[in-house]
């Protein structure tokens, strides 16, 4: 009988041990959310941020309104001011000829506006007569480097005078002259050239081609077409605008660009809302207004 009663009690106790564990269990595993979180994702995580190179060297700046590197971008201004003093566009288009510059100038054509073609090199019966036909409608011809080769080209300042001097002599051939200035591909401040001419070759560069005669330019307005294959038309238009408010003399960077449609679709657009905005368009030579990210 006393066995008995001890295996009850015995019963008893571990039933509730085990009672007692199942309740208790759950309330130690009730960690507040705000203690738990900081674990796996913190509260304040911040935002995605949109896609870009992930080494700095890769970025180039042909998407951005001005310069952000440490130097101040320097604006000059013309030493022969013209009768105006209002606002002037000068629009210029990189990369031609290509498949798109037959309806960039019929636009042009159409609005009566002047536009400024930093072109690279096409030895081609096609290339020679859009040459031909830029120079002849009354656009400006600039140098953008016969190769486009960043690695080429930015191997040294001897390498990058070859290949200025060839683009140089192909459009003396075509329209008579040599253009005196210049556009450097990626812009005077790129980063990619650092690859094969190391951090200071776009100061040396920018150098030789001011003792060899050119005036080089940069912009202050971006469209930002350069920023996806093909850029939204909407964005293009955007970006050029609203980069343009509070300037009095602005250079947009566009591309010309066989693939580059909405480039060609916004520009329309662009030149009647500059207009509205008080702009009249000018083409740019040596001595307009320029605008240098870097100083040599």
């Amino acid at each position: 009988m006393i066995k008995i009663s001890v295996m009850l009690v015995l019963v008893s106790v571990i039933g509730f041990a085990i009672m007692h564990r199942r309740t208790d269990a759950p309330q130690a595993r009730q960690i507040p959310q705000s203690r738990a979180q900081p674990l796996t994702q913190p509260p304040h995580a911040p935002a995605e941020v949109p896609t870009s190179p992930a080494n700095p060297d890769d970025d180039i700046v042909e998407t951005r309104h001005t310069y952000s590197g440490p130097r101040r971008p320097q604006a000059l201004h013309s030493s022969t001011p013209t009768a105006s003093s209002g606002k002037v566009a000068y629009l210029t288009f990189d990369d031609g000829p290509s498949g798109s510059t037959r309806k960039i100038l019929s636009i042009l054509r159409t609005y009566g506006v002047p536009a400024t073609f930093f072109v690279v090199g096409s030895d081609s019966a096609e290339g020679r007569a859009l040459y031909q036909q830029i120079a002849a409608e009354g656009h400006a011809l600039g140098n953008h480097t016969y190769s486009h080769d960043y690695k080429a080209i930015y191997r040294s300042t001897a390498a990058f005078r070859k290949d200025v001097d060839k683009l140089g002599r192909l459009l003396e051939s075509c329209v008579g002259y040599r253009p005196d200035i210049i556009r450097f591909p990626g812009g005077s401040n790129n980063h990619l050239s650092w690859k094969s001419g190391g951090r200071g070759i776009m100061y040396r560069a920018a150098k030789a081609v001011q003792d060899d005669g050119y005036q080089y330019f940069d912009w202050n307005v971006s469209s930002t077409d350069a920023a996806a294959p093909v850029q939204d038309k909407s964005l293009i238009i955007d970006s050029v605008m609203s980069a343009s408010r509070g300037k009095q003399s602005i250079i947009v960077l566009m591309h010309d660009n066989t693939y580059k449609t909405t480039t060609v679709e916004a520009l329309p657009v662009i030149i009647k809302r500059l207009q509205a905005a008080g702009f009249t368009f000018g083409k740019l030579s040596k001595n307009s207004f320029a605008f240098h990210f870097l100083e040599p």
